[in-house]
């Protein structure tokens, strides 16, 4: 059986390799993208993975505590905590747990907000019903 290689960039993959890692990262570029335009080039990959970590979750529930969002991240609750003061407001509120009152809550102010960047990653993903 001929095995079929490619020599772009110097590289001796077989095509099917390059091609896969192509499509990959293209992926990732137009997702990446669209995280730029929507938060700004500023915002850290943590702060985004945070976001789209804590938003998830507030699609299935009304609240979601800054713990639950560093356990299912990895992410420090300290700069959990910080990043979501400095969007309240914004999409946000943080309001004390009344269970706990040394943990807070992170609940939204408008659900429909974003969703157009919701329905473009949806496109990129292959995850929209639209088709």
């Amino acid at each position: 059986m001929e095995s079929r290689f490619h020599g772009g960039g110097g590289t001796s993959e077989p095509d099917d390799a390059l091609e896969l890692r192509y499509r990959t990262l293209q992926r990732l570029e137009d997702v990446l993208r669209l995280l730029v335009d929507r938060h700004g080039a500023r915002m850290t990959l943590g702060e985004m993975l945070a976001i789209t970590a804590g938003m998830a979750r507030l699609c299935r529930k009304s609240e979601v505590s800054i713990a639950e969002i560093a356990e299912a991240t990895g992410l420090p609750k300290q700069n959990l905590s910080r990043w979501a003061r400095k969007r309240v407001g914004d999409s946000i509120s943080l309001r004390v747990n009344e269970r706990d009152q040394r943990m807070h809550d992170v609940t939204l102010r408008d659900a429909r907000r974003g969703q157009e960047n919701i329905e473009k990653l949806a496109r990129v993903l292959g995850t929209d019903t639209a088709d």
